[in-house]
């Protein structure tokens, strides 16, 4: 059980850093709502902050995209570099329960 309590903490872990990561980097990552804003920016505060905290927990738990993209290499690569963190870890836990 010890285990599993780790490995939730890692990807929550995970999560937190990279909603940071994106609310930083947001000039790099558009929202694709029709007849809304167009970029998310660090002035709409704490409703950025939670747009950029769902993008990272969708990323996270491999269900994809939500209505915010990445629109730059930098954006892309930082949501390349979520996923290969999260399939890394699926793949040592899948391991480390299995032997």
């Amino acid at each position: 059980m010890r285990r599993v309590f780790h490995t939730l903490a890692v990807h929550l872990f995970f999560i937190l850093l990279f909603a940071f990561f994106y609310y930083y980097f947001s000039s790099h990552f558009a929202n694709n709502k029709p007849n809304t804003f167009n970029q998310l920016n660090r002035e709409s505060g704490v409703e950025s902050l939670v747009d950029y905290f769902l993008f990272s927990t969708t990323i996270q738990a491999g269900v994809g995209l939500t209505d915010m993209l990445p629109v730059s290499i930098y954006g892309k690569l930082l949501v390349t570099l979520q996923h290969l963190i999260m399939l890394s870890i699926t793949v040592i836990t899948i391991y480390v329960f299995t032997n």
